[in-house]
């Protein structure tokens, strides 16, 4: 976890990556780029270096970070790559149990630049790939003093196109399937997962859990008439969206280490953004990024009455740029099960992807007209999260959002 949050370095850093090499934005090409990742997916597979590659509409990161944490605990030399960081560019790069420094980072970032000027002058490199090359340039490095055991790569957007896509999965997961980046991946579920079963190889494992039949129906098609094994493990209708992703964790664990004891699941830590707890002006916030329609809806199972989590008194959110049809049901779901009990805030952030101010004022116009009241925009979080007083705060939405308010809280600690 990145312990030592520094503003003026992360802004540093980001200039530069994005003065080079542009805005974050999905550019697909796996043959554009294969001349240059090829040299690392010939070293995993010179050194047997055990791949998993997870794939999904949302628990991605939740499952990448805890099978790192379970492969870590048993003494095994992992490194995780992960998209996008939530508070520091820094997360993406999850070395060995370590974490790069601010130093170490800002060398790596210039030295792979430099190369890339020397011997890729004519191809277009896009944010995502020169971060995801930094990564197996220090991963692969002929100066590491541990070889490498286990790579666990989370894909970034979709599946079939994405830099990750390089390598061959020892072990493959889809943890779920629902709408989101659809101009890219397309509206329908068939869609969404033909761009997301394709990280997974021949008679290698694929581990699902789907609770639609239509998927496993899918699935099971694909996987007969590829060759692959499937492993659909069953869906429980009491566990909770993080408990399924644990669960996800220990089945790919399991593959690779069947004779080592699992820890309970109740002991498994939460992660950066997801359950994620900081103090503040005596407030409690917990951040979850929920941030479509189905990442709302599963963080609404949390908060079920069964589950013991403790109601929040504030829910503060913002969104990324989405449709109007999209950030209306979201915000419809919110308001039917918060909207009585908790003070619901919703505001806007800085950020290229970020709503704009204009929009969220129609969606709270809208909306308080129907529900009279409930909804609160606010143009200044920072202000409003300061009257707060010993409050649970529900921080929730964009990713891009909660790190801005990690952020916030870290300067003013």
């Amino acid at each position: 976890m990145i312990t030592d949050f520094n503003e003026e370095k992360e802004i540093k850093l980001l200039d530069f990556i994005q003065s080079n090499y542009g805005l974050e934005v999905f550019t697909p090409g796996l043959e554009r780029t294969s001349a240059l990742f090829c040299r690392y997916v010939d070293m995993a597979r010179a050194q047997s270096v055990k791949t998993t590659v997870i794939a999904g509409t949302n628990g991605k990161g939740q499952t990448a970070h805890t099978l790192c944490y379970l492969l870590e605990t048993a003494q095994l030399s992992t490194s995780l790559w992960t998209s996008p960081h939530i508070l520091s560019l820094r997360e993406r790069f999850h070395v060995d149990g370590l974490d790069l420094s601010y130093e170490e980072l800002e060398i790596e970032l210039h030295k792979t630049h430099n190369f890339l000027k020397k011997n890729h002058s004519t191809l277009h490199i896009s944010f995502y790939e020169f971060l995801f090359l930094v990564f197996l340039r220090i991963v692969f490095s002929p100066d590491k003093k541990r070889p490498i055991q286990h790579l666990i790569l989370e894909v970034g957007l979709g599946g079939r196109l994405d830099a990750v896509n390089h390598f061959d999965a020892d072990c493959a997961c889809i943890t779920s399937i629902s709408r989101d980046h659809q101009s890219i991946l397309g509206s329908r579920f068939d869609q969404i997962l033909n761009e997301k079963i394709a990280v997974s190889r021949r008679e290698k494992p694929l581990f699902t859990q789907f609770k639609l039949q239509y998927l496993n129906q899918l699935t099971a098609k694909y996987c007969d008439s590829h060759g692959i094994d499937w492993r659909p493990l069953p869906v429980v209708s009491d566990n909770n969206y993080f408990e399924e992703n644990q669960k996800m964790a220990i089945e790919i664990f399991s593959t690779y280490l069947p004779q080592n004891d699992i820890p309970p699941q109740s002991s498994l830590p939460n992660f950066k953004g997801r359950r994620e707890e900081m103090t503040f002006n005596g407030n409690t916030l917990i951040f979850i990024g929920a941030h479509n329609i189905d990442g709302i809806r599963r963080m609404i199972e949390l908060f079920s009455p069964q589950t013991g989590q403790n109601w929040p008194d504030v829910v503060l959110l913002s969104f990324s740029k989405r449709s109007s049809n999209e950030l209306e049901v979201m915000l419809k779901m919110l308001l039917d099960f918060f909207g009585n009990k908790s003070k619901v805030v919703i505001t806007g952030f800085v950020h290229p992807k970020a709503l704009e101010l204009n929009e969220v004022a129609r969606l709270e116009n809208k909306f308080n007209k129907i529900n009279k009241g409930l909804l609160d925009f606010v143009t200044d979080w920072k202000a409003e999260v300061s009257l707060f007083k010993n409050q649970k705060i529900l921080v929730c939405g964009s990713y891009y959002f909660v790190g801005e308010v990690q952020r916030y809280i870290i300067s003013n600690i």
